[in-house]
């Protein structure tokens, strides 16, 4: 039988120009996977092979931007916009991302300047005007924030990312019900984020209904299970439900994320001393040694719990001396002086608590109790 040989009917051979796009088409789906993983170092480099590839490309040097702004490179990040913008001048999403990074770097007059040239180059979308509004909330331009989340939502009232970020305008500005009424309208508008649904249930504890925060900050942490904010402010919502057992993993996982977090420290500690577990909130604050007159003061609280009363009372003279007019360290000093035998120097404590606030029922109480006027 004769040998078969190729036909020569198969795909003809791809030119040059045409295997590097190939290539870098496939460079940039897998630097855009990445990077919906998290992973912006790893989609750093494959990205610059694609613009080694096809460096005429604007849409490349504008993803490569992304990249390196997720990454932490800003000036590299910078110069990849500015490159996307030299080839395509009309290029809107470069211009609009160049505008957000030097607005939150501080070069606030060229990313005005950038901002009007992406409006220019996209005439009516909100895009432009709510992205550029979030990078002047961050960096403090609250009111000048609110201004283009206005003209954004005049554009398109159904905007569910500049309803959003409204929500957070008017959370800063203390407004409760009207940020938590854009926070709704987000989330009808299929706006699916975890910083909105941070931000939501945030409000909703603010408004008091911890059980609709609970759900939405669940939600959040399905979305992404790294935000020490959305586990801190879940065991609150739990807490305030009386689900302090509950409430204690979500501390936990809080304060491994962000183990010098003092607010952290301070709830997973309190929600350790209401389940009496006063050796573990006693060893959670004694490394570090804590600065704050309130986590002093829970210190050596949990180490009278534990038994160890003498060993609290320097932390709680420590925690006065910082806050000489809290008055519940200094009742807590004057029961723990009490405690170690010094019943005088408790009696003038408790007396310091009424002249600071002269209805307090825990200092008349104890000092009643110790038959003293």
């Amino acid at each position: 039988m004769p040998a078969v040989l190729g036909c020569g009917c198969g795909p003809p051979a791809l030119s040059g120009d045409d295997a590097a796009r190939v290539e870098a088409s496939r460079l940039q789906a897998e630097a855009r996977a990445r990077l919906a993983q998290g992973d912006a170092a790893g989609a750093v480099p494959q990205l610059v092979r694609t613009v080694t590839l096809i460096p005429d490309d604007p849409g490349a040097w504008n993803a490569l931007g992304l990249a390196q702004q997720a990454h932490g490179e800003t000036d590299a990040a910078r110069q990849s916009f500015e490159r996307a913008i030299m080839i395509e001048p009309r290029r809107y999403e470069a211009h609009l991302n160049l505008a957000v990074l030097l607005m939150r770097i501080g070069v606030s007059g060229r990313a005005r300047t950038e901002f009007e040239q992406a409006v220019q180059a996209q005439p009516g979308d909100p895009l432009p005007y709510w992205n550029f509004a979030t990078a002047l909330v961050d960096v403090g331009k609250v009111d000048q924030g609110r201004e283009l989340l206005l003209a954004a939502l005049k554009l398109d009232p159904a905007c569910g990312p500049a309803h959003a970020q409204m929500g957070r305008v008017e959370s800063l500005a203390g407004h409760v019900p009207v940020a938590l009424a854009h926070f709704a309208a987000a989330e009808s508008l299929g706006v699916e984020t975890p910083a909105l649904r941070g931000n939501y249930g945030l409000e909703l504890l603010r408004a008091n209904r911890p059980a609709e925060a609970e759900k939405q900050l669940e939600r959040a942490l399905e979305l992404d299970s790294t935000r020490v904010v959305e586990w801190n402010h879940l065991g609150i919502a739990l807490t305030r439900q009386g689900r302090t057992r509950e409430a204690l993993p979500a501390f936990e996982r809080a304060h491994r994320l962000a183990p010098s977090d003092e607010d952290i420290r301070f709830n997973l500690a309190t929600a350790y001393e209401r389940q009496e577990r006063h050796a573990d909130a006693a060893t959670l604050l004694a490394n570090p040694h804590p600065v704050r007159a309130d986590l002093l003061a829970l210190w050596g609280m949990a180490l009278r719990g534990s038994g160890r009363v003498r060993e609290a009372l320097p932390l709680l003279r420590e925690a006065a001396q910082k806050s000489p007019r809290d008055v519940a360290v200094l009742n807590n000093l004057g029961v723990v002086q009490a405690e170690t035998g010094d019943v005088p120097a408790a009696l003038a404590t408790w007396r310091r608590v009424l002249e600071i606030e002269p209805g307090n029922a825990i200092a008349r109480d104890n000092l009643k109790a110790r038959g003293a006027p």
